[in-house]
């Protein structure tokens, strides 16, 4: 039966059978209230993307990545936009990630005010959103707090989480201004026990 409390998404992988993957729940928070999911208006741009991405192969020439993070050739030699810090275990069939914090997120150039920074987690398989959810909005900082806990609905084989960091700088300067994005190849992860690392956020591909 499908769950009543989500919309099933479905994704097709090469040589296999069509999986079914629930729509992100929304997860109370604790300490900031509720998680707030993406609308389904933004599904035919849902996030940008690291062009070519070569796992491991990269990631020994690039200091301080997280467990698991992919980065693509384009960030060798690039600077980074900051880091985040995330939780992600897999417990009774989901996928609980926690957004903990971020840290030296970049304003935007010529700006005389400070974003209020937001986050979009999406569950990609190849070139497919399978599942997406985002956090509140904090308040105008470059190192935002937000320990707020998303949870996705597996299997996860082959699956990439993408982490993008979005500022709101208001109705002049926009609502929707891209901060960063990190990439995590979930396969590469023991998420039986709890997977906890900082990873630094790049810019998106020309």
């Amino acid at each position: 039966k499908t769950p009543s409390s989500g919309m099933e998404l479905h994704g097709r992988r090469s040589g296999s059978a069509i999986l079914g993957f629930q729509r992100s729940q929304e997860v109370p928070s604790p300490r900031h209230g509720s998680v707030h999911s993406i609308s389904s208006s933004e599904a035919s741009s849902w996030a940008p993307s690291l062009k070519g991405s070569d796992g491991g192969q990269l990631s020994d020439f690039i200091d301080g990545l997280g467990p698991g993070q992919l980065v693509g050739r384009q960030v060798l030699g690039a600077p980074s936009l900051g880091d985040i810090q995330l939780s992600m275990c897999y417990q009774k069939g989901y996928l609980e990630v926690e957004v903990i914090r971020a840290r030296g997120l970049q304003a935007k150039a010529n700006c005389k005010v400070l974003p209020a920074p937001y986050v979009k987690v999406y569950l990609v398989n190849g070139k497919k959103c399978l599942a997406k959810a985002k956090t509140a909005t904090a308040r105008r900082t470059l190192d935002p707090l937000y320990q707020q806990q998303l949870t996705f609905r597996g299997p996860f084989n082959n699956c990439i989480l993408q982490v993008t960091v979005w500022g709101d700088y208001g109705r002049i300067e926009g609502k929707k201004v891209f901060m960063g994005i990190a990439q995590i190849m979930l396969d590469d992860l023991n998420l039986q026990n709890i997977a906890i690392g900082w990873y630094k956020l790049f810019g998106t591909s020309s």
